[in-house]
């Protein structure tokens, strides 16, 4: 099997590093950072009726919700002119909350699957946030990545995958995309005719009816028997 791929593509939040325990950290440090900082906001909104603006900034400004760093950024313009405040401050604030967004915790399987699978094969990431893998401690791992914001797009359209193949200079038959999420990640990369395994760690049943993943593992390891390396 391994023969028949020259890339492996991993998809970054809950594929790697479990997601929402990762965002809830860089929130509180963001939140705390303008509590400290621009204490009128936080005064005004908790760090939910943030969130929930910034949701509906997505909603009504398309072009943003596919970056999710310009949306944010956007969303702390629109905070500083309700509040009366200049705007030199917007991009530290930022910075704390995208420098804490990096500090994940990766799943145990992660470091020695990808040790492995680097022997053999090119690795790669695609994501719709703004997780940055060459900030985290395993980024050594990886040839290329593949961002939302840079592509212009996000999964499960797919145009990111096309995106992901230009850039690799692969075909879709040289590649297998891992990733957890059933629409974005296994209906994405299926409509774009990219071999697909489904990480599901949690034991989830498959709710689908359009597709179906190619392959479906509970551990990275799993993927290294898939392949045929062990």
């Amino acid at each position: 099997m391994k023969k028949n791929f020259k890339l492996v593509c991993f998809d970054l939040d809950d594929t790697l590093w479990p997601c929402l325990p990762t965002i809830q950290f860089a929130e509180n440090v963001y939140y705390e950072w303008l509590k400290n900082n621009r204490p009128l906001i936080t005064d005004t909104y908790s760090l939910t009726e943030l969130r929930e603006r910034r949701r509906l900034l997505g909603q009504h400004t398309p072009d943003l919700a596919h970056d999710m760093s310009a949306l944010r950024i956007h969303s702390l313009h629109e905070l500083a002119d309700e509040f009366g405040y200049t705007n030199e401050w917007i991009y530290e604030a930022f910075d704390t909350f995208y420098q804490a967004r990096q500090q994940v915790n990766f799943f145990d399987d992660v470091a020695p699957v990808l040790a492995k699978l680097k022997l053999e094969f090119q690795l790669a990431a695609l994501t719709n946030g703004n997780a940055d893998i060459y900030n985290t401690e395993l980024g050594h791992y990886f040839d290329f990545a593949v961002s939302a914001a840079e592509a212009g797009v996000s999964k499960p359209d797919p145009a990111i995958f096309d995106f992901l193949q230009k850039k690799s200079g692969y075909l879709a038959s040289d590649i297998l995309y891992v990733g957890d999420h059933q629409t974005d990640d296994i209906e994405g990369a299926a409509g774009a005719g990219i071999h697909n395994v489904w990480i599901n760690r949690d034991g989830e049943n498959w709710s689908k009816e359009r597709v179906k993943p190619d392959h479906t593992v509970q551990s990275l390891h799993d993927i290294l028997i898939y392949l045929g390396m062990e």
